[in-house]
């Protein structure tokens, strides 16, 4: 893993870039309660998400003019990824927290207090924290604070630190923040949702916190994460003090989806966030309509301050439009591209793998990345991913492979549900996500390049064989069916590198292209 912000800027500057050409197609005109809010002048805007794909329960803080933040791992390691921006806009990552893997990591709270960094999350419904001197690191071990719960958020007042937790829950922490000195206790209760919503419960979680002009603001998620379009919802309270008592926002919900129709979907987990000029917004996750398989993805909302100190978002302000840039003489920049040469000493922060990080099991830096096998087939095997956003994308890759040993390229959501094309002794695999796999060239080298090429959702094969032509498999599959509301997990698809069996394979020359980019 890249451990500072110098080494992994030099890996992303030798690689292409890209924005997936249905959010830069957007050319809606700025609306005149946007000019009100950022004035007359020509800026240049952006548009939703800031990152694409799966980037869940992330909440940026700033320090100074920089912007730093990190998001739920799940079940994937290196975890607790750390990203970095100058503008709110533009993010690049430059470290990882968690070197190991801890368990399933949800809505960790990232947070500065007296000049030291903190990060609270939940490993397998346990709070832990890891602190440290910067927020590129390095990173201390997790401390296991006792607490059974999820979603934390700290905030400060006199010196007092405290933790909420979900359903209400608040703890006190000790002066360093890294114990708990209190018993939990019940200091927030849910907000009504309106009986005439279409909810999945009212699950009181991913609480975020700000103090600011004399008031405590708490920022809750309430509807639930998945179900109905119009579940999730950001409910917001503010008290004098931090432990409360609490009176709700006159305009709850904050941020909601009105519609199943709408673009953005499960609107929720809000933060607040200000610029050293002053300006305020608020980050949510969403998922986007017909493309659930992305997992929520991170957008940005403009925030306006009412004078009894209250905070919306500017009713005319739609999460699809264009919106000025946060810092002026700042532009929107393309994701980074996620290819690789594997020409690094270590592996590049876009990889993580299924429920394990050992480095002992790989060698990269060569011009390629060696895989050792693991387990026997997928279900028992821990695969390499790459999350990536887009309607549409192809991915291809050389793989070798050493007798014994079957290895590939997946769309992988977990080891159930994942389809993809592999190689091994007696041929080429195709699985097509159901559980059906088909076999073809009863002989074939031990050396090949897959592509996967995902057109909305719609899924074909290639493969080709040193000196042949490309060939397309007769299977395709369908996979708009694997995301959270039909599998559950809260997880998204993202393209995969995999090796079982026995011995090693061995990777080179991994591509990604933002368009489906069958071969020629």
């Amino acid at each position: 893993m890249q451990n500072s912000s110098q080494s992994s800027q030099g890996m992303i500057t030798r690689r292409r870039f890209f924005r997936d050409a249905s959010v830069t197609s957007i050319t809606l005109a700025l609306q005149p309660h946007v000019q009100k809010l950022f004035g007359q002048e020509r800026q240049e805007v952006y548009h939703n998400p800031i990152l694409g794909g799966d980037h869940p329960d992330a909440s940026p803080i700033r320090v100074g003019d920089d912007f730093y933040l990190t998001h739920s791992s799940f079940d994937y390691a290196p975890g607790l990824l750390i990203w970095h921006s100058r503008d709110l806009i533009n993010w690049r990552p430059i470290a990882a927290a968690l070197l190991r893997y801890y368990g399933t990591i949800w809505a960790p709270y990232l947070c500065e207090y007296d000049g030291h960094f903190y990060i609270y999350f939940p490993a397998n419904n346990r709070i832990q924290v890891v602190h440290a001197a910067h927020p590129a690191g390095p990173w201390s071990e997790p401390i296991d604070l006792g607490l059974d719960a999820i979603d934390p958020a700290h905030i400060a007042e006199n010196g007092r630190r405290y933790l909420y937790t979900n359903g209400g829950q608040m703890v006190e922490l000790a002066p360093d923040g890294l114990s708990v000195k209190s018993a939990p206790r019940t200091v927030f209760a849910p907000w009504t949702i309106p009986q005439s919503t279409r909810i999945e419960c009212t699950c009181l979680e991913g609480p975020k916190m700000l103090a600011h002009n004399g008031y405590f603001y708490l920022n809750v998620a309430e509807g639930g994460t998945g179900g109905p379009a119009t579940s999730h919802s950001v409910i917001s309270a503010r008290s004098r003090h931090a432990e409360g008592p609490w009176e709700f926002s006159p305009y709850n919900p904050i941020v909601h989806t009105q519609s199943r129709e709408d673009r953005w979907l499960n609107l929720g987990h809000g933060r607040l966030v200000d610029t050293a000029q002053g300006k305020w917004y608020m980050t949510v996750h969403s998922y986007e309509n017909e493309y659930r398989t992305l997992g929520r993805q991170l957008l940005l909302l403009p925030v306006e301050w009412t004078a009894d100190g209250w905070f919306r978002i500017a009713p005319e302000i739609a999460a699809d439009s264009a919106i000025p840039m946060p810092v002026p003489g700042t532009s929107q920049q393309a994701f980074a591209d996620p290819s690789d040469d594997f020409d690094t000493p270590k592996l590049g922060l876009q990889w993580s793998f299924w429920h394990e990080y050992d480095p002992s099991r790989f060698e990269t830096a060569k011009h390629y990345l060696r895989l050792a096998a693991r387990g026997k087939n997928l279900q028992d095997t821990s695969v390499l991913t790459n999350p990536v956003g887009g309607h549409s994308y192809t991915v291809e890759v050389e793989v070798e492979i050493e007798t014994g040993c079957e290895a590939g390229l997946l769309l992988f959501y977990n080891p159930e549900h994942a389809t993809g094309i592999t190689l091994s002794s007696i041929g080429i695999h195709v699985r097509v996500g159901n559980g059906l796999t088909f076999d073809h060239q009863s002989s074939v080298p031990k050396r090949a390049t897959l592509r996967i090429v995902n057109d909305r959702e719609e899924v074909d094969f290639y493969y080709r064989f040193d000196g042949q032509a490309w060939q397309r498999t007769e299977e395709s599959a369908e996979i708009s069916g694997m995301h959270h509301n039909v599998l559950g997990g809260f997880l998204d698809v993202r393209p995969a590198l995999c090796a079982w069996g026995a011995q090693s394979a061995t990777f080179s020359r991994f591509r990604y292209w933002p368009e489906a980019n069958p071969p020629q």
